[in-house]
This record gives structure tokens, sequence and C-alpha cells, in this order.
């Protein structure tokens, strides 16, 4: 039987992750690209706004012009947009530089000045540090006036952001697109990489359709997903929904399922009969005993950190932490050590361990054993994922301590104190948590992260800075689970990049509850 869920985009009483999308939340895919007069043609990668924008849901476009700010007296000042703009930008997409002010407060005189979108471009290169933000695009925040902006909004690299505006000086003119797309968030595995030995059926294998069309019903929808295993033999899920109203998102879960078997990568192809688009993804069984939603593409020093400001740290009680979901399968496991990558490792040490202290807890994830986690927050604290009420009590914990021989962007692993058991059949988060309050710098920590793409059943990596939100930063952080035999077999190209590991003894803690 088809599972399909329907929601019309005019009552956006829920979303569902898309990956790329503006705002954050939406749940509708966009693109967002350029094409020149001299022929340049590029797709863009872009960080969203978080809590501001009407949600996309027509594909819209216009030539770029670089907007310039007025001082008090009129005169034209910089790109920064702090005070008023000086141009007339009726029907353009303003280009504008970060620095200053809050990303609100210029896409919303943007906004006043007739613009039909923002452009935000990082003032830093990738890989130069000021203060405690690192280079490529981010994630952006409302500030005190962003939910009064309702145009799209998104942020690039200097990089991009540069190679724009040299085109402008030039005399050449450059389009710029926010393309809505009909098809999206794909969702296979339950991680990107997941041991042999807790295989379990994917169940929630599926793909996003969107009706954009404001009037059509499309009377039969064909969806289907080529699962192609390590071995090359393909197996084919298909769906099909019928008379799709107009302007619906529509989250289709192919009733089959799948279950890997051998180790290797899978590749998964979506596809669809009304729109060209294809969708690739991928996951991975390993025989090393390890599970990872992180992909393995970490880019040191560019843009493979997500963290927040130094403002937004201290704003949040010194708090920027995160934690990764894994199931396990049929059988239970034995959790024996865990990784994880920190990007300022260097930026945080203190020489005071009390204050270089790295918190790592394992929780049941879902004591209620419903098989579901709430989503997508805020949540005041981690209690709220147990739906029995009272505190979610770690089943293991250890500490890590920051130390000064440590490199940026090492892997670093912990051995529990103790193997620890996990049920089979179950959700467990594990948690990295740091308290800057001790060390009273500001500097928060800069996790990193390998991908973004979505994992079956929603919920991946999380986030905790004022508030616990299961829908994490469409990211996948660097936070590995090793189960009994890790280390001792065969190493794959993960754990041989290890730097640096310690142990540390239990400490039965959390700054969460």
């Amino acid at each position: 039987m088809k599972k399909a869920f329907t929601l019309f985009l005019f009552v956006l009483a829920a979303v569902w992750q898309l990956g790329a999308q503006i705002p954050r939340d939406s749940p509708i895919p966009v693109a967002v690209r350029i094409e020149a007069t001299d022929g340049t043609a590029r797709l863009l990668e872009y960080g969203k706004p978080a809590d501001f924008c009407d949600t996309l849901i027509q594909t819209v476009s216009g030539e770029i012009q670089l907007a310039y700010g007025l001082d008090s007296l009129g005169n034209e000042t910089d790109s920064l947009v702090c005070d008023s703009i000086a141009a007339d930008l009726t029907g353009k997409i303003a280009l504008i530089s970060r620095g200053v002010c809050e990303f609100g407060w210029k896409a919303l005189r943007a906004q006043e000045a007739g613009a039909i979108g923002v452009i935000l471009y990082n003032r830093l290169w990738n890989g130069e540090i000021e203060g405690t933000t690192s280079g490529g695009p981010i994630g952006m925040g409302a500030g005190a006036v962003g939910a009064g902006v309702n145009i799209p909004t998104v942020m690039l690299s200097k990089e991009d952001g540069l190679a724009i505006l040299e085109k402008l000086d030039a005399g050449i003119s450059v389009t710029g697109f926010f393309e809505v797309r009909s098809f999206g968030n794909p969702r296979t595995a339950y991680a990107y990489q997941t041991p042999q030995e807790a295989i379990k059926p994917l169940s929630d294998v599926g793909v996003t359709f969107i009706n954009i069309d404001n009037s059509t019903t499309l009377p039969s929808v064909a969806v289907n997903a080529v699962i192609t295993a390590p071995n090359g033999q393909e197996t084919t899920l298909s769906e099909t929904l019928t008379d799709v109203p107009p302007l619906t998102v529509n989250k289709v879960v192919f009733s089959d399922g799948y279950t890997p078997s051998a180790v290797g990568t899978y590749n998964v192809k979506f596809t669809n009969s009304i729109t060209p688009d294809e969708l690739d993804q991928s996951f991975t069984i390993s025989d090393d005993h390890t599970y990872a939603l992180d992909n393995g593409d970490l880019i040191p020093n560019t843009n493979g950190t997500l963290e927040n400001d130094s403002a937004g740290f201290v704003d949040s009680g010194f708090r920027f932490d995160m934690g990764n979901i894994y199931r396990t399968g049929p059988n239970p496991l034995i959790a024996t050590h865990v990784t994880f990558v920190l990007g300022n490792h260097t930026e945080l040490y203190t020489g005071e361990p009390s204050a270089d202290v790295m918190y790592i807890n394992i929780y049941n994830a879902d004591p209620d054993g419903n098989g579901s986690i709430p989503y997508p927050g805020p949540f005041t604290a981690l209690s709220a994922l147990n739906e029995n009420g009272g505190p979610l009590i770690p089943v293991a914990a250890t500490e890590y301590v920051i130390q000064e021989t440590d490199q940026d962007f090492q892997f670093t692993t912990v051995e529990l104190p103790n193997p620890v058991t996990l049920a089979a059949n179950k959700i467990y988060l594990i948690t990295i948590e740091y308290n800057g309050a001790e060390a009273g710098s500001g500097i928060p920590p800069k996790f990193a992260f390998g991908g973004d793409d979505r994992p079956a059943g929603e919920v991946g990596s999380i986030v905790f800075d004022d508030s616990l939100r299961t829908q994490g930063y469409n990211v996948n952080y660097f936070l590995r689970l090793h189960l009994d035999g890790f280390g001792t077999g065969p190493t794959t190209r993960w754990t041989t990049t290890r730097l640096h590991s310690h142990q540390y003894q239990l400490q039965n803690r959390s700054i969460w509850n």
C-alpha cells in the first residue's frame, strides 16, 4: 500500500527538511544559481536564513545589483548596508557584504529599497578566522527586525560573492535565480555508515515530491528509487501518487522497504515521472564496527564546521552542543569508543582541566519504545525525549579534556570506561557537550561535519544552544560510535586519520537535562 503524506503549502502547520531551502525549515527545495552575459553559469552553495523570510514557493529571478549604504549626510558609503540604501533596487537582487549589523537588518533595508531577493556574501576568505566565525557561507539569524523580511535571502562565501562583484565591476550583467524545485529530500539509510552487525531493514526509504503549480492537479505521479548494491545488483522501489493537488508537499515512503546485506557502498537514484530531476544518495555497510552519520568529507579550515557566533554563544548560556542519533538492529550490540572532530582545539584550550572538558554521553533516546523521537523542537531540555516523563539518564558517560598538543580537526577517539550493551531495535543518542561558562572566553566549540543528507527517520544530528532542536542544522556531525572489535581488524581511511586519543574516567553527568 502506498504511504504518502500531503501538506498544503498555504497551510504550513508542519514541515520536513529537504536539504537546501529558504528559509531553513521550509518544505520546498531551492537551488540558487547565476547566469552572466559572458556565458558564466553556476550553481551556488549557500547558507540559509534560520528564522526569517517567507517560504519560497515560486522561482524568483532578477538582475543582481550591488547595494550601497548612505551615511547621515546622504553620501554613499559601502556595501555593508547598515543604514539607508542609496540605489533604487526595484526588481533587483541586492548583493550585500556581511558585517557590522544584523543579517535581518540588511535584508530589510534591501526590501525597503524594492529588492526582490538578497545575496549576502561573507567578508572572510574560506579558512580565514575573525573572532570565532569561519569563512564560508553560514546560516543567518533574524536579529531584531528580520521578522519583517519576506524576500528570499541567502549567504554565499566571500569567494563566490567577489566573483559576482568582479563581473559587475567589469560591466557584465549577472542574473540571479532562487529556483524552486519539485523533487527533494531523498532518504535512504538511518546513517551514512552502519556496521555490518547492526544491519536492520530500511523501512523509511523515501523522497518528497512537490506540486509547485498553483492551479493544476496532477492525475498521476510515478516515483522510483533504484538501489544498486556493491555487487551491482539493482532493486527498484516504486510508488504512485494519484490526484496530487496544486501547491502540495507529498512525502513518499516506499512501502516495500529494503534490507542491505553485503559490506560496501550502496547507491540510490530517485526519479519521478513529472520532472527531469534525478536525486542521488549513497550509504555504506562497513566491517570496521563503526556507526557514522558523516560521509567522511571533512574539509578542514574552510566551511567544514558549523558554530554559533560569539554573541549567540554567550546569549545561549555559553552552550553550543551537538549529538547524533543511531539505531540498533535486531541484535544487542556492545559500544566501546566514541570519535569526534573539533575544529578549534587550540582556540578553546585554557590549560585548566575544568574549563577544557568535553562531556560525552550515550542515551537511550526512546525510553518509551515507540520507535520515534519528538521532532523538530525547540524543546527546553533533553528530558523532552523521555515521553514517559522525568530526566533522560545516560547509559554510558565519559569525558575528554582538551590537551595543549591537540590539533584542530584531529580525529579524537575516546574509549568508554566500560563497554556498554545497546539493546536491540532501539534509538540511541550520542552527545558531546561543552560548558563554556567555565572558560568564560565566549568562544564556542566548532564541531566538524561531513555532508548534509538527511537520514531516514528524519532525526540525525541534533543541536542544543538556547534550546534543543532535534531537526538540527541540516548537517551531519563527525560524532561516531564504535562497537566491540573496533581497532582490532583492518582500518578504514577514517580511523587511520586519527591523530590523538585519551581515556578519562566515567562522569555520570550531563549539562542538558
